[in-house]
């Protein structure tokens, strides 16, 4: 091998190590910034449990170490954590409330026909019918639903945070439960 093969490998490693240095360094700020808030988010779905909030507050960082090179703004991902927190923490609390009511029938002794296979399933796939509807609203139809009708933020706090107008933030909410209605579901706004 030449001289010269040797240098433009090193060269490309070199290239690849330092591409890799900005990125770690992008995530720890990154972890700098956001973490209280990541952390406080999950907090709150977690019901005050501080392990349930570091496991969520930990998965949230996986996926920014993931897509570390994709982020569009790194200077204002408050909103970005604020939707990424809350889907991890909203998937969490479903798959928990699944397994508790299903581990609650059998833990409490349900009539057996309350706890056929059939209605396990049915209510399984209630649910998974639920998250896949709202899953489908477009994004900003999404976030603004679940900060309202799940965070219990108001149309004034939506609007801050995704940098809209409040009329605006109410069309997208009329249009979110617009949407699930005509699919079936019932949106409570009280």
């Amino acid at each position: 091998m030449s001289v010269v093969d040797m240098t433009s490998r090193t060269d490309e490693g070199d290239g690849r190590e330092t591409e890799q240095a900005r990125g770690s360094e992008l995530v720890a700020e990154l972890y700098e910034r956001y973490h209280a808030e990541v952390f406080r988010l999950a907090l709150r779905y977690g019901g005050g449990s501080t392990a349930w909030a570091e496991d969520v507050t930990q998965d949230v960082f996986l996926k920014v170490a993931r897509l570390k090179t994709s982020l569009a703004d790194p200077d204002d991902l408050s909103g970005w954590f604020y939707r990424v927190t809350t889907r991890r923490c909203l998937n969490r609390l479903r798959h928990e409330a699944f397994a508790r009511t299903v581990l609650g029938r059998l833990v409490f002794g349900e009539p057996e026909d309350a706890r056929t296979p059939e209605r396990q399933l049915v209510a399984k796939n209630d649910l998974e019918r639920a998250f896949l509807a709202v899953g489908e609203l477009p994004a900003k139809e999404r976030a603004a639903f679940f900060m309202r009708y799940l965070d219990g933020k108001s149309q004034n706090e939506i609007a801050e945070i995704l940098g809209h107008s409040k009329g605006y933030v109410s069309k997208l909410l009329q249009r979110a439960c617009q949407r699930l209605e005509r699919q079936g579901w019932r949106v409570d706004h009280g």
